[in-house]
């Protein structure tokens, strides 16, 4: 992955620097998560559609990647955030590491950033518009990445396009799949 100096700038002005990593600028709404570990699961997350995620737990890849883990066919971030990064993972399952992850996904990530003053300026003043960016990018730019409207037809993005099967037990549920975890889907098979 590309590294240049970057920062992520939130609609009240905060800056917060660090390295950047991936090919494209990020625009989105930041908000965080405190999990230890999942973070696969959380960038595969439906959920978190078209957002800036911000992980509080300070390292990050250290596991690496699997496909077992998805909860989708890919990930939704708009730019992910993380305090230290970690490019040599270290577990039997390891597919793949989390920067390969990340770039094979264009997700541009921000790191060596303090990860908890940003969560708790979310904390305090709730989710913020947002932009990752690399740090020699002029005010004006930046200031026209924060003025795009925001868009909230993540439901249209992560809606299932056709009808699919799952199971082959004696009971059938239907679900509508607006953007379901894969986890929760064969849970429900289980069951039957």
């Amino acid at each position: 992955m590309r590294k240049v100096k970057g920062k992520l700038v939130l609609k009240d002005g905060s800056v917060y620097e660090g390295d950047l990593y991936g090919n494209r600028n990020a625009v989105g709404e930041v908000v965080f998560t405190t999990g230890m570990s999942g973070y696969q699961e959380t960038l595969t997350d439906p959920s978190f559609c078209d957002q800036i995620v911000v992980m509080t737990y300070p390292l990050v890849g250290n596991y690496g990647c699997c496909k077992l883990f998805d909860q989708s066919d890919k990930c939704w971030y708009q730019g992910f955030i993380v305090s230290e990064l970690c490019d040599e993972p270290s577990n039997w399952r390891n597919e793949e590491s989390l920067p390969d992850f990340l770039e094979r996904m264009n997700v541009p990530v921000l790191v060596g950033v303090d990860t908890r003053a940003i969560t708790r300026k979310i904390r305090s003043y709730g989710t913020l518009q947002g932009v990752i960016v690399p740090s020699d990018m002029p005010q004006e730019e930046i200031d026209k990445l924060l003025a795009t409207p925001e868009v909230h037809d993540q439901v249209a993005k992560v809606t299932t396009p056709e009808v699919y099967t799952m199971g082959e037990g004696k009971y059938h549920v239907a679900v509508l799949d607006y953007g379901i975890k894969s986890n929760i889907l064969k849970y429900l098979i289980k069951f039957d």
